[in-house]
């Protein structure tokens, strides 16, 4: 049995993406961020951006020029040897490098690790098979090969794996590699994220601006438009047993490779009067509009991050998601009470029509509900659960210098 002693770090994050892009991993970078300087550590955030034509940082954070491309994000980071931010760095002397992407930022922080003599962490985000949809088998399989080679180049090169999702592993072996992956969870800043911070006027002026009828039941998904978030199932649910009686809207938030397609099938199964695009918007109004909507509804396969599911939830909304108990949200779900679990199109749709049945009085309780039903889902619990990652990093990295403190263990 080993100890640590839990010392203050100073923590590199790495993500291609932060905000103002709309991402499950830019959120994910910045409430890790909050939750680590919560505890005490010191924490700089390396990403990529398109409109700086030099390295410049500014509140902790470097943002990097970056390149279109044809990756996930349409950009990268242009040099992953910036002296601006090799320099900047060289001053804040890293304990920990934490990687969340295998793009371009992810080799960048390979660099550093090797540079600074430090370990790393990476966190596994989504599967490298499942990030393009192109029509040609051929350009797929070629594509798919390099993901699955920076995929590998990330696993390689780490001390220790997260992910918050146990399907992780499979990913993992299906990229040939062998690497145990510690289960961690996903936050919210519950403060930001709670209905009663917007009133019953600013909800109805936000369903007027998305062109929602004030007495609908609006179920609302946030996330990228892509092929594994299964959106058309929703769609497809709506359109056959859905009728515009039932005064059922859904509302989509985010944008993606399959955002035209799905607009196009909208307009051709005429669901334009039913169901809202809301297109990317900014993180900041998130609350208010996940506030101004009745029910959180996702039809995902195969997605590893569940950041929208949290902010959700601490607003109040009752989640109606796919049978999935490898994710670690999953836990956070009790069906019946604070949302339900389907399996098919015939669950789904029963219990999407059973919480539209809920009346006002009805819905403000189930919003008290499951708010509270939550337990550790703020961004200092899942920074405490991260510090024992790193310590585990740092103890593979130099096995000489394990320290007392807690016993590994309690490490999820």
């Amino acid at each position: 049995m080993k100890f640590y002693l839990v010392i203050v770090m100073n923590v590199v994050i790495l993500t291609e993406v932060l905000s103002p892009y709309i991402s499950g991993i830019s959120t994910y970078a910045e409430v890790l961020r909050k939750g680590l300087e919560s505890r005490g550590h010191k924490v700089v955030v390396v990403t990529s951006s398109l409109h700086t034509a030099q390295a410049s940082i500014k509140r902790g954070i470097i943002r990097c020029p970056a390149k279109r491309s044809w990756n996930k994000y349409g950009y990268e980071c242009k040099d992953i040897n910036d002296v601006h931010v090799i320099r900047f760095l060289r001053k804040f002397e890293p304990d920990i490098i934490h990687i969340l992407t295998d793009t371009k930022i992810g080799y960048m922080g390979i660099s550093l690790a090797d540079r600074f003599h430090c370990p790393m962490v990476f966190s596994v985000i989504d599967n490298f098979a499942d990030r393009f949809s192109d029509k040609s088998k051929l350009v797929w399989k070629i594509k798919t090969f390099f993901e699955k080679r920076h995929f590998c180049d990330m696993l390689d090169n780490a001390q220790a794996v997260t992910s918050s999702n146990k399907r992780a592993a499979l990913f993992i072996r299906n990229a040939g590699r062998k690497k145990k992956v510690l289960l961690t969870p996903v936050a919210t800043d519950k403060k930001r994220f709670d209905y009663k911070r917007t009133n019953r006027a600013a909800k109805l002026k936000i369903r007027k601006k998305l062109g929602i009828p004030k007495t609908a039941t609006v179920a609302v998904f946030a996330g990228d438009l892509t092929v594994a978030k299964n959106i058309e199932f929703m769609l497809k649910v709506f359109r056959r047993r859905l009728k515009y009686e039932d005064n059922i809207h859904l509302l989509i938030v985010g944008g993606g490779t399959e955002s035209e397609y799905l607009r196009m099938h909208c307009n051709k199964n005429h669901l334009n009067d039913r169901v809202h695009f809301a297109g990317v918007l900014a993180h900041s109004i998130m609350p208010e509009v996940l506030s101004a909507c009745d029910i959180y509804v996702c039809s995902a396969d195969d997605g590893l991050l569940s950041m929208s599911f949290a902010e959700a939830m601490a607003c109040g909304l009752p989640v109606l998601v796919k049978e999935d108990k490898e994710k670690y949200v999953y836990s956070m779900i009790k069906h019946g009470v604070n949302g339900f679990v389907y399996k098919d199109d015939a669950s789904f749709i029963k219990y999407l029509k059973k919480l539209s049945y809920f009346d006002e009085a009805e819905k403000e309780k189930l919003r008290y509900i499951v708010r509270h039903s939550l337990k550790n889902l703020n961004c200092t619990y899942m920074a405490k659960c991260m510090e024992k990652v790193y310590l585990q990093a740092k103890d593979a990295h130099h096995p000489k210098e394990t320290l007392v403190g807690f016993d590994d263990e309690d490490l999820m």
